[in-house]
């Protein structure tokens, strides 16, 4: 979670496990006699070619990884925002095969192994969206692409087949490390395993878990419905509140701060389903950094004469308020980021050190053993205290040697051979990009293990930093470079982050490696012109996500922060002198913060304390009414907890998750309804006048 992006799970923003029907122990299975499974418990191991995999999953998974996709597009480019598709899609999954199984009385058993291959495909599917929300949109802003997306189809497709392949085969090798050999939290992964084990379980748990996925179904519709119906009725869109009070009063300040500087109110589910599931003192930063960048800081700076305008860029002077604070901002999310890598430099180094000689030691193995005719030796079985096989390492059910070495190779050439020829990236740096990708790649997993959290855009920073002195003919080619070579690494990184957590989730349920891998190959198959296409559809509806504009619908957090680091790096940016020395003293605050965190605050009043990455996102992101919508939504919530602790508890998963996967839908049909030139805000009641009287419905 923050711009640029850095991912953070559902699981870590509640601090507890979110399970479909109630919150569960991760480790209440060890503690039980009794099998997870109850009557519908399947044999010890599939013995197919292919352990757990289906067709009818893997479609299934791969169909919900779209909606996610869709979701994290719109709130990506809103807000910097982006959820996983584990617990959506596990809880889907679980509710559209047994319903047909049971209708087609088949005699094919719906296992949680199954489940867990149609998660793994739309946790694939929707994890691909990352490069078209950061580095691909910065470099359309900065003139280094054609001026017609459609004229880029071809070379974007064989940049996104190139950064979804390279991620999915050099994690296989990682999991013997990550996933059998060490006991890592995998917070999510395993909070998914426990979901769906308890989905499973008993016929009473089945019929909870179906009651939570109408819920779900319910909220996802309405969701659908009032985002569609608001594309007409502006009133559904947007709310004036202090527009009409200060109008009615004559105060012309408190107009302008909802017309002008963003204090409005947006009935949005999608903020009404992230307030749900963030943490109260995160949302509560992240409202703190709009209130001090366009609240205060920016209209004081503005109404002095000091700033030439409140948003925009390339303004005269020192610039507008968006432009001015975001130097402020950014160095509170990098630093902050840098910080906690810092924090746990000793778990992360010792992990990257035994993973990559664990990755090298069982390549080793594979040629050894495959030269002398040798079977590879067989990891003993594993179980939890009811005697049911955690996950059996049984040769016929792993992922073949040839499968992902050969596709790793074929992988890793084809990168280099697309940045070299759609995007004239000399050899050695194309080399050099996917080597860093697969180092910082196992930083992120360990990362992510660890802590939850794939710092993403701290690792692409990173790329960044180490390309810029790298020779060029241009400063265009010297951006082009040092944004491609990132991008690699932060799609490799995000997609082998996502696959290894799959992983130890279908290690936890049973399910075959060998299953998984092939439904992750279904799900990047999909997920290329899936995410391609809501690309182009995007854009085209919304041409201020490429080309620089005043007014945008998006906050485009991410992209501004790739767009302005490269600037950064590559040019003069012009920052004014009195933004870089806040962007300065933030830096080091950040720092200071953190490490105080962590080396003087008990563990358990993290979640009580302020988080300077949200912070410095909320001083980034333009547009205030998306903190305000998302702080009523989590006092919704603390209202609905207070009123009915039982039902909140059982379903406040299932309407964030409906919520943000129906908003998401009705953005790409409300981007075909534009594309379409169908009239929007039709019913303009509520609309705000300008300075002429005239009706004025912001975008």
């Amino acid at each position: 979670m923050a711009s640029m992006i850095d991912r953070t799970s559902l699981h870590s923003r509640l601090g507890s496990v979110p399970v479909a029907i109630e919150a569960v122990d991760p480790h209440k299975w060890t503690e039980s006699k009794e099998s997870p499974y109850g009557d519908d418990a399947p044999p010890k191991w599939i013995e197919s070619d292919f352990g757990h995999f289906t067709i009818r999953a893997s479609i299934i998974g791969s169909l919900l990884g779209c909606f996610v996709a869709a979701s994290n597009f719109y709130l990506g480019l809103k807000v910097g925002w982006t959820f996983g598709a584990q617990l959506f899609s596990a809880v889907f999954t679980f509710g559209i095969l047994k319903t047909v199984t049971r209708a087609l009385s088949t005699k094919m058993a719906f296992t949680p192994q199954e489940n867990c291959t149609a998660q793994t495909a739309a946790s694939t599917t929707g994890g691909l969206s990352v490069g078209f929300i950061t580095g691909i949109p910065a470099m359309y802003r900065l003139g280094l692409m054609s001026d017609d997306v459609m004229n880029d189809v071809g070379r974007l497709t064989m940049w996104t087949i190139a950064a979804a392949s390279y991620g999915l085969f050099f994690a296989v090798p990682l999991r013997r490390h990550f996933v059998v050999n060490k006991d890592l939290p995998f917070p999510t992964p395993r909070a998914t395993a426990v979901t769906i084990k308890a989905l499973h379980k008993t016929s009473t748990s089945q019929e909870d878990a179906m009651k939570t996925i109408k819920v779900m179904s319910w909220t996802f519709a309405i969701s659908l419905g009032q985002t569609l119906v608001s594309y007409w009725v502006y009133f559904l869109d947007k709310i004036h509140i202090f527009y009409w009070i200060g109008r009615a009063a004559g105060n012309v300040g408190m107009q302008n701060a909802d017309t002008v500087w963003g204090w409005h109110f947006v009935p949005n589910f999608a903020f009404v389903g992230a307030g749900l599931v963030t943490p109260p003192a995160t949302l509560l930063s992240f409202l703190a950094g709009s209130l001090v960048a366009f609240g205060i800081g920016g209209p004081v700076m503005y109404q002095d004469g000091y700033l030439s305008n409140p948003l925009g860029w390339g303004k005269k002077g020192n610039g507008s308020a968006q432009s001015w604070w975001f130097w402020p901002g950014i160095a509170l999310m990098l630093f902050s980021a840098f910080a906690e890598l810092g924090v746990h430099y000793k778990e992360i180094a010792l992990g990257t050190k035994s993973a990559v000689t664990s990755s090298m030691r069982a390549i080793l193995d594979k040629v050894r053993h495959r030269r002398h005719g040798q079977q590879a030796e067989c990891s003993p079985i594993t179980a939890d205290a009811s005697g049911y096989e955690l996950n059996r390492e049984n040769p016929k059910m792993q992922v073949p040697g040839i499968w992902w070495t050969g596709g790793l190779c074929v992988a890793f050439v084809w990168t280099c051979a697309v940045l070299s020829t759609f995007f004239a990236i000399p050899v050695y740096q194309s080399l050099l990009s996917v080597v860093f990708a697969f180092f910082l790649g196992i930083v992120g997993i360990q990362a992510t293990a660890e802590t939850d959290i794939n710092p993403i855009s701290t690792l692409a920073k990173v790329v960044q930093l180490a390309f810029v002195k790298f020779p060029a003919s241009s400063v265009q080619e010297a951006q082009r470079n040092n944004i491609l070579s990132a991008a690699v690494t932060s799609a490799a990184a995000n997609q082998a982050a996502d696959m290894v957590g799959d992983l130890k989730t279908g290690y936890l349920v049973g399910a075959s490696p060998r299953s998984q891998f092939l439904a992750q190959l279904i799900g990047t198959t999909v997920a290329v012109p899936v995410n391609l296409g809501l690309f182009l559809i995007f854009s085209k509806a919304y041409p201020c996500i490429l080309k620089p504009m005043d007014i945008c619908e998006f906050g485009l957090s991410p992209v501004l922060g790739w767009e302005n680091f490269t600037l950064l790096l590559t040019t003069n940016a012009g920052i004014p002198r009195a933004s870089w020395i806040t962007a300065i003293a933030c830096a080091v605050f950040a720092i200071a913060f953190t490490v105080a965190k962590h080396k003087m605050v008990p563990a358990r009043y993290h979640v009580y304390m302020p988080s300077i990455s949200a912070l410095g996102l909320g001083m980034i992101v333009p547009q205030p009414s998306t903190p305000l919508a998302m702080c009523l939504a989590m006092l919704g919530g603390l209202v609905w907890r207070k009123v009915s602790p039982i039902t909140e508890k059982h379903y406040r998963i299932a309407v964030a998750s409906g919520a943000i996967a129906g908003v998401g839908v009705a953005a790409v049909m409300r981007a075909i309804l534009k594309l379409s030139e169908v009239q929007d805000k039709t019913v303009r009641w509520n609309c705000p006048y300008d300075a002429k009287g005239a009706v004025k419905c912001l975008a």
